[in-house]
């Protein structure tokens, strides 16, 4: 079963401690798996593998969010240590994707009310900007996993930052009484390179955040070069070289596209990847391993 949303960005955002999540991958948010996934639903929990098993569990819908109209969806459970931990009989929120096999962070027991709002307002944002405005109105609401996930998934998306307003950027840019989810907001605003960004610098930057500061020590807005921004990440030596960042950040924006995660490229990457990274600045074609 899925934890508390937990960040998965520990050395960019600073030395958070991650909540406790059984399977061994990087955090997806709420709205990067309803994407992802060909049928999300609210159902009913049927009979289950015995303990410690895998196999078939059939869901009863009650509730449709993404895909066809069916009355019923099989999920295959796993024995790994990505198992959701399904129980009989409950009520829950499944991603479920195209091989069945949702993992923990796909499962969501009695979902709130907010939760399930959320999920059916992204269901009708088909627009950037209608996206953009629903991921800020999340990001600086008051349920906390929700905003992080929201700001998380904003700051990875350089399409969608650009369409972020000078009003979204200082609504971000306030801060709350969650401290991990003030840095994840930040990011989004330091991709604006706005006023909000510039008042950010001034004050001072959430102090651990590595990423933050690299963007704030490495502005490259005079650069529209992609060859030259290329040739930076290519040849500068350091895997968590905040250069390297700086420039590959700029250079996503330029292609109005993501060539890799923000909120993990912001940690450092190898050697070898910068190399592949340098070559998808050139290309606007995200790297493949």
């Amino acid at each position: 079963m899925r934890a508390a949303i937990a960040l998965a960005v520990l050395g960019v955002l600073g030395a958070f401690a991650r909540p406790a999540h059984a399977c061994s991958k990087r955090h997806q948010t709420i709205f990067e798996l309803f994407d992802q996934s060909p049928d999300v639903a609210v159902v009913k929990v049927g009979a289950i593998p015995r303990a410690h098993y895998a196999g078939p569990v059939r869901l009863r819908v009650t509730r449709r969010l993404k895909g066809p109209a069916r009355a019923t969806l099989t999920a295959i459970e796993s024995n790994s240590s990505c198992a959701i931990g399904l129980r009989a009989g409950r009520a829950a929120l499944i991603f479920l994707p195209t091989n069945r096999r949702p993992d923990d962070e796909s499962y969501f027991e009695a979902p709130s009310p907010a939760l399930l709002a959320t999920l059916a307002a992204w269901a009708k944002a088909a627009a950037p900007a209608d996206r953009a405005a629903l991921l800020v109105t999340t990001a600086t609401g008051s349920d906390q996993d929700l905003a992080r996930d929201a700001a998380m998934f904003l700051a990875d998306d350089p399409a969608l930052v650009s369409t972020l307003t000078e009003a979204d950027a200082a609504a971000l840019a306030a801060p709350t009484a969650d401290p991990y989810g003030d840095e994840l907001r930040a990011l989004v605003v330091a991709r604006t390179h706005g006023k909000a960004w510039r008042a950010l610098i001034a004050a001072g930057l959430p102090p651990r955040s590595r990423v933050l500061a690299a963007l704030a020590a490495h502005d490259d807005e005079a650069i529209t070069d992609v060859a030259v921004l290329a040739d930076i990440i290519a040849t500068t030596p350091g895997e968590e070289a905040p250069a390297r960042i700086a420039a590959l950040e700029r250079c996503e924006r330029l292609h109005g596209a993501r060539l890799e995660e923000l909120t993990t490229y912001g940690n450092g990457r190898a050697a070898q990847w910068w190399l592949k990274l340098a070559v998808a600045c050139r290309t606007g074609t995200p790297p493949t391993i």
